[in-house]
């Protein structure tokens, strides 16, 4: 009976660790995650990644690792995920661990869209992600200090090295060279050249003292050489004298020779007043008519005050050419422009440009009803061309206000020049896709010599957002899937160049070609 007691023992026991295993894989929370949603990434180390290792978004748990493959130098995590995940193009995907030695799992973090736009593209089953951050690794850790350590017990063997043999150069070398530096000065290598020294500088005292008594001797002889200059400027001074004397004589030569000459002046006097006034033959010739004919001289004045005046307007009309790029800060567009402003006279000029950008043309509006429907549908057709401005303005003081043709719209503007020109502020108001007319403010600075940097805020009155851009059979002009309108900001840079620097380029560049042909 004792094997049947024993028996039932045994089963009792085993039933109870069954039951506490089944209680224990209750409570565990189960791996197996169901869902057709499949991804992947490649990290350059997959170390402590597992099949069956967790997929968690936030926090919480939406799938596991499915495989590990190895693709070239790159470690494959295909990951298995559940149904219904709404996950951005831009999400990034990172290794984490639950400790210093447990086993890790990846983090997805999902991206987001930009200002006032629709949301981005989204992830696909299938498709890999491929925005990764490589996060730490104890299993690199270790590895690392394993390879450093060889480095660091060489440094310390070396310093080691140094150190002991300081301690013997110090206890023999040195102690040496230190006792034999004592002896050398007890032996008064230091007292002879100091002794020297100052029986260098009695000497030189005494040298001093001679040269005090030799000047005192020689006062004689300084006194005879300041006599011989003096004398010496005596005489230069009589010479001086001479030459002056000599200069009236030979000027008083040359009157007397012009008062020879003063006969023939007065003939030819006598001549040019016989042509003026018409007395004698000599106004009778063609000379004396020419100047004595009042006619003439007023057509000349006439013709020469016509000249004056058309050199004159031809001063007052000046004309700037240049080009400026403006990149949008939230739509990440870029418009080109180039630009022609004739100033002519009373302060009037005209400005013309000429734009390519993102906008394209003016847009065309069609409204089209469905059969027995009492909805209309609108349809906007933008086409890929370039905008025209071509505007009037009048200069008044520092500012000054355009009308006309503002891309390819009425519109209006005014600017202000600051700073002797420096700085220009400028705000235009014309055509817009709503009803509220576009607004752009810009201010530009020049940094140098035809050189400027711009900024501002356009189409600051209307809210931003998209339109979207139906392609139909045609191929469309730009590859994008939407186009923004609205308050947009920009910056940029422009180049402007009076008639002095178009003068000088085409010089330059006209010079260069001919020498090339």
């Amino acid at each position: 009976m004792r094997w049947l007691s024993r028996l039932t023992t045994g089963a009792v026991i085993l039933i109870i660790v069954a039951g506490l295993a089944l209680v224990v894989r209750a409570r565990l929370p189960t791996t197996r995650v169901e869902g057709d949603f499949l991804t992947y990434a490649k990290f350059r180390d997959g170390s402590r990644l597992a099949v069956g290792s967790p997929v968690v978004i936030a926090g919480v748990r939406v799938g596991v690792i499915e495989k590990l493959t190895v693709e070239g130098s790159l470690a494959r995590i295909d990951m298995r995920l559940r149904d219904g995940l709404d996950l951005p193009v831009d999400s990034f995907a990172t290794r984490r661990a639950d400790s210093l030695f447990g086993d890790s799992y990846i983090e997805i973090i999902p991206g987001g869209g930009g200002e006032g736009g629709a949301t981005e593209r989204r992830l696909v089953s299938g498709q890999p992600i491929t925005h990764l951050v490589e996060g730490g690794s104890t299993d690199a850790a270790l590895r690392a200090f394993a390879a450093a350590m060889p480095q660091i017990d060489n440094a310390l063997e070396t310093v080691h090295r140094a150190v002991v043999t300081g301690r013997k150069w110090v206890g023999g070398p040195l102690e040496d060279r230190l006792t034999g530096v004592a002896d050398w000065l007890n032996e008064g290598h230091i007292e002879r050249p100091l002794a020297a020294a100052a029986e260098s500088m009695a000497r030189v005292d005494e040298l001093t003292s001679r040269a005090a008594d030799a000047t005192a001797r020689s006062s004689p002889e300084v006194m005879r050489t300041l006599d011989r200059i003096d004398s010496t400027i005596v005489s230069a001074r009589t010479r001086m004298r001479d030459v002056k004397t000599g200069l009236v004589d030979a000027l008083h030569d040359t009157r007397q020779g012009l008062d020879r000459v003063d006969p023939q002046i007065a003939q030819a006097t006598e001549l040019m007043a016989a042509i003026n006034d018409g007395s004698g033959d000599d106004w009778k010739g063609t000379l004396g008519r020419l100047i004595n004919d009042p006619g003439l001289g007023e057509t000349l004045d006439d013709v020469t005050s016509g000249a004056r005046e058309a050199v004159g307007s031809f001063n007052r009309f000046k004309s700037w050419l240049g080009m400026r790029v403006e990149y949008d800060w939230f739509s990440r567009d870029v418009r080109f422009y180039a630009t022609a402003e004739i100033r002519a006279r009373n302060d009037r000029f005209y400005l013309v440009e000429a734009e390519r950008g993102p906008l394209g043309g003016i847009p065309h509006d069609e409204l089209s009803d469905a059969v027995e429907q009492a909805a209309y549908t609108r349809a906007q057709s933008i086409p890929d061309r370039i905008r025209f401005t071509a505007q009037f303005g009048k200069q008044l003081g520092r500012f000054s206000v355009r009308g006309g043709l503002k891309d390819s719209t009425f519109g209006i503007g005014v600017d202000a020049l600051l700073f002797e020109g420096r700085l220009k502020l400028s705000a235009d108001v014309y055509g817009a896709f709503q009803p509220t007319p576009r607004v752009k403010l810009a201010g530009a600075l020049a940094v140098f010599h035809s050189i400027y940097v711009l900024g501002g805020v356009d189409d600051a009155l209307n809210s931003p957002g998209y339109l979207s851009v139906v392609t139909g059979n045609a191929g469309a002009p730009k590859t994008f899937d939407h186009m923004r309108y609205g308050r947009d900001y920009f910056a940029g840079a422009m180049l402007m160049f009076n008639d002095a620097d178009i003068s000088v380029l085409l010089r330059v560049y006209g010079a260069l070609l001919v020498g090339l042909l």
